[in-house]
């Protein structure tokens, strides 16, 4: 990971149409090539490739190669580099029968504004054979292949994936050295010794009895309890999540908050946001909490517990409760992207910007 003063690609998003910097608290990757070799096969299933002779493709006989859907935020970037061989079969006007196959050696998001390879290679050397080849490549079949395989890849583009189901696009690696599928560093410095942290808990899964925001019950969500060292009093943490200038100076971002029951708070230019519920200075605060990728109206309910066991070093509580299991992209690693993003984007930074670490 780069440095705390550095700007890492994997933490900073340039600012959208919309606006938003959202500074990069999620980012994931799906593994498509499954759901590619399904649709693909779908797609050239006798499909007609053409009409006089009659040729038709007989499906999808191999497809080599790899298909990510990345989401970052609200902006699906699909990558892919695919090697395909689909069969056909024809009938020559005095009714000759003849098949082969079609290869795209080279289908890739790099050359997208490309025509695309298309051979026909046929089965043998009879005259049927050579007479159907020559109208493929002749007379609009290879057109007709091309038109099948850009629908494919503008549903790929599309996120067609994510909409089908977890199953069409199994949760996979998340970008470049990110740890699981959070967009999170591996290594946890907010969890080491030399931080002066400590972990009690971080179990996900099963119910909480947390509402979403608007009053509607919350099932199936996630919970997070993390215990943290720094060496600073209670009020200076306190105000880490209170006070403008210090919100704004250790996330390095756009940063709001109204701190009164019912007031409103931004971090990381919108990426992060909620209401303040309670405030106990300078030793309790509740917060509604959400990412700006999830469901409209889901919150989270964020609770901070403050002590100051020895003068001068303060013990973090913090409970996280009803986190969603799924964002509204469909990437169901939301968990651990609260998880590190309050390890490594809160504790760690705080931490780094004020000098309360070891």
């Amino acid at each position: 990971m780069a440095k705390f003063d550095e700007a890492d690609p994997r933490w900073i998003v340039a600012n959208r149409d919309d606006g938003t910097n959202v500074n990069a608290w999620h980012w994931s990757s799906k593994d498509c090539l499954a759901w590619s070799r399904r649709r693909l096969g779908e797609l050239f299933e006798s499909a007609t490739l053409l009409d006089s002779p009659r040729i038709v493709a007989t499906g999808l006989d191999s497809l080599e190669g790899e298909a990510f859907l990345n989401n970052r935020k609200a902006k699906l970037i699909a990558s892919y580099e695919l090697k395909m061989a689909i069969g056909w079969k024809g009938t020559t006007a005095d009714g000759r029968e003849a098949s082969g196959v079609i290869e795209l050696p080279y289908l890739a998001d790099e050359n997208d504004d490309e025509e695309t390879e298309v051979r026909v290679v046929v089965a043998d050397d009879s005259g049927a054979a050579g007479e159907l080849r020559n109208a493929l490549l002749r007379q609009g079949g290879r057109e007709a292949v091309r038109k099948l395989v850009d629908q494919f890849v503008s549903e790929l583009k599309a996120g067609a994936p994510l909409k089908a189901g977890k199953d069409d696009a199994t949760g996979g690696v998340s970008n470049g050295d990110a740890a699981a599928a959070s967009g999170a560093p591996s290594s946890n410095g907010a969890g080491s010794k030399a931080a002066g942290s400590g972990r009690a808990a971080g179990a996900s899964g099963g119910s909480a009895a947390a509402t979403a925001k608007g009053g509607s019950a919350a099932s199936s969500r996630s919970r997070l309890n993390l215990e943290q060292q720094f060496y600073c009093r209670p009020v200076d943490l306190f105000e880490c999540f209170t006070v403008e200038a210090r919100l704004r100076a250790f996330t390095q971002s756009p940063a709001t908050a109204d701190p009164r029951p019912g007031g409103a708070f931004s971090w990381f230019g919108g990426g992060v946001t909620g209401t303040f519920v309670e405030l106990q200075a300078p030793s309790r605060l509740a917060l509604d909490w959400r990412f700006s990728s999830w469901e409209e109206g889901v919150c989270a309910r964020v609770e901070i517990a403050l002590s100051e066991p020895e003068p001068g070093s303060t013990t973090l509580v913090l409970a996280v409760s009803g986190v969603p299991e799924e964002d509204r992209f469909g990437n169901h690693d939301v968990g651990l992207q609260v998880e590190k993003g309050w390890e490594e984007q809160v504790f760690k930074r705080i931490r780094q910007v004020f000098g309360y670490g070891a």
